[in-house]
Order: structure tokens, then C-alpha cells, then sequence
């Protein structure tokens, strides 16, 4: 009897997903990360980084997104006179659950939006100066959470979010830092 239920319950589901309204986005954007918390005699600073990659938003109303973007982020660590500079890629994985404030996927001339949810950064390759920080500085996964909000004008949209990390940047054990970025980015979309 009870696999008779979960099977219906998986072809309820399966049926809901298909008529479910799909929309493909491709997005490039730039962002403005920070480093919180930095150690006593220390200094963090960066530059606007840049990010691009796609999404696939499930649903109308309420929806779910998962995506991948390719994240490069520019940052400064300073002590004293010392200025160490580094560039670092990444690989964003978000899943969003999002909700349109006004207008829906049915209503292709505006939308406004709001979204949430957690991403995975998997640190990629880093470039840096000569006496400096390397790629076995800083966790090879961290996990972050973002929020923000989406405009949608035909088949363009802009979104702003700020994503937060939840775990330590860096492997050094006196270093509590967390990744900080507020992030811009524009696309199209395009609906199934």
C-alpha cells in the first residue's frame, strides 16, 4: 500500500512539474565583494569583480532557480606597509526560491521579484603577487546565502543581491573572516 501511495504521490509531482512554466536566463554582472572580520593588523579592500553564467527558473508565482555562474573576485590584504594583492575564481552554484511580487512569468511585460536561498563558491584558480596567498589559503568549498530582488521588462531583467558567507574564507585558524559581495547583474530570459 505504501508504495502504491509514494507512486502516485511521484506521478502527482511529475505531472505538476510538466506543466510547470520554465524560463532559461543567462546573466553577466559585476560584483563588489569584502572580507569581514579581519584579523588585528589587518586590512581588507577589493576591487569590482565580474561574474557571468545561467539559471533555469521552475514555476510561475513562487519559483525555484538553480544556476551557475563563474565568479571572479579581486581583493587586498594589508598589514603594516604590505599590500597583498589577489584575484580568485570561483564557481557559484545558487538555488534560489523566489516570489513575484508584481506580475508572474504569464505577464511577460513587467515582473518584480525578491529571492532567496544558499550557493556553493568551489574556490578555482588564484592569482598573486610574489610573497603571497595561495590557493591552499583559502577553503577549497564555502557556503553562502543570498537574497535580493529581480526586475523583469520583456525579455530583460536586472537583479541586486548581497550574499553573505556562512564559514570561514580563509584555512588559517585565527582568521574568522567571511565572504561579503554585493552583486549586479543583467540578462535576458527566455520562457518555455
Amino acid at each position: 500500500m505504501k508504495k502504491n501511495i509514494l507512486f502516485l504521490a511521484f506521478v502527482l509531482l511529475l505531472a505538476g512539474s510538466l506543466q510547470a512554466q520554465f524560463e532559461l536566463k543567462a546573466l553577466v554582472g559585476t560584483n563588489f565583494s569584502s572580507i569581514s572580520h579581519p584579523p588585528t593588523g589587518y586590512k581588507f579592500s577589493a576591487k569590482p569583480g565580474y561574474q557571468f553564467g545561467a539559471g533555469l527558473l521552475i514555476g510561475d508565482k513562487f519559483y525555484v532557480e538553480p544556476g551557475i555562474q563563474f565568479v571572479r573576485n579581486s581583493k587586498t590584504v594589508t598589514t603594516g606597509n604590505t599590500d597583498v594583492k589577489f584575484d580568485q575564481n570561483f564557481v557559484k552554484i545558487p538555488v534560489y526560491a523566489g516570489y513575484h511580487i508584481l506580475g508572474s512569468e504569464e505577464n511577460n511585460l513587467i515582473a518584480l521579484r525578491v529571492f532567496a536561498g544558499p550557493a556553493a563558491y568551489i574556490a578555482g584558480k588564484l592569482k598573486s603577487g610574489d610573497d603571497q596567498i595561495t590557493k591552499d589559503d583559502i577553503k577549497n568549498m564555502n557556503w553562502m546565502f543570498d537574497a535580493g530582488l529581480g526586475l523583469d521588462i520583456l525579455f530583460f531583467f536586472v537583479e541586486a543581491n548581497y550574499e553573505v558567507g556562512l564559514n570561514k574564507l580563509f584555512t588559517k585558524d585565527n582568521w574568522d573572516s567571511k565572504h561579503r559581495a554585493l552583486v549586479l547583474n543583467a540578462g535576458i530570459h527566455i520562457d518555455f
